[in-house]
């Protein structure tokens, strides 16, 4: 499994930037250097605001986790300090259950605050890099015998549904993860965000979605209307002989007027 953080240090210097974490290393990595599956979900997110995402592409899953905000932890402009966490592994069943599981507890009021203490122990101000990470803490938070007691496997209602964000939907939202498995659909999957348009949902072809900007404060089934390759394929041979008919109905007019028929 691999991780990614994001967060910056107290100095003007140290400003916000990703490390890719391994038992033996904390690297600085750029944006553009992150995994493709991480740049398109933060391409879909509120930048300003908490968010989740679970999504999948190829044989990967990704559980991504942002503006964690440990309590009293500023910079030297006295601004809130946040943290992003990324979790990138193979698609199993198992790392599937820890992915639902990272992002159940995110969403659950009550458990975001005790993930929240958790990750401000993990990940902590100094270094060279302005923060550093505590590889063992953060791998607690993937405990496998956890997800054993708390996660159910049912199989998931694939019929795709957004609503505004509120915290009852997010918690039936964390119930859902706990319950059901993930669908096997590629792409994003759940995402729960800040400032994003509705049709931008639709469009993502998102199974579970939540944005302040849905209109509905309710669950609503979103019906994804897919261009019909046939109706456009039967929209151009109808104007194809249309045409042929206007060009045959024209020369023969024009023939018989040459003719004085008319």
């Amino acid at each position: 499994m691999e991780i990614y953080i994001e967060s910056r240090g107290f100095s003007q210097d140290d400003d916000y930037r990703w490390l890719k974490i391994t038992e033996d290393s904390q690297a600085r990595i750029e944006k553009q250097d992150l995994p493709t599956i991480i740049q398109e979900a933060t391409q879909l997110i509120d930048s300003e605001s908490a968010s989740v995402v679970l999504s999948r592409k190829n044989n990967s899953l990704l559980c991504l986790l942002t503006d964690i905000e440990p309590v009293e932890r500023v910079d030297f402009a006295d601004r809130q300090i946040r943290i992003s966490i990324a979790w990138v592994t193979s698609d199993s069943p198992n790392n599937e259950r820890i992915l639902r599981m990272l992002a159940a507890a995110a969403l659950n009021t009550e458990e975001r605050q005790h993930f929240t203490v958790e990750i401000s122990q993990a990940v902590s101000l100094g270094g060279e890099l302005g923060f550093q990470v505590d590889f063992q803490h953060i791998q607690k938070l993937t405990n496998t015998e956890q997800t054993q007691k708390i996660l159910q496997d049912k199989l998931p209602n694939t019929t795709k549904k957004i609503a505004e964000t509120s915290p009852q939907r997010q918690q039936e939202l964390a119930v859902e993860l706990k319950e059901y498995r993930l669908p096997t659909q590629q792409g994003l999957i759940v995402v729960v965000t800040g400032i994003k348009k509705e049709q931008t949902l639709i469009d993502a072809d998102i199974w579970r979605g939540l944005s302040s900007l849905v209109l509905s404060s309710d669950w609503q089934i979103v019906h994804r209307t897919l261009p019909d390759k046939n109706l456009a394929n039967k929209l151009f041979k109808y104007f194809n002989n249309l045409i042929i008919i206007i060009g045959v109905i024209s020369a023969v007019s024009l023939l018989a007027k040459t003719l004085n028929f008319f």
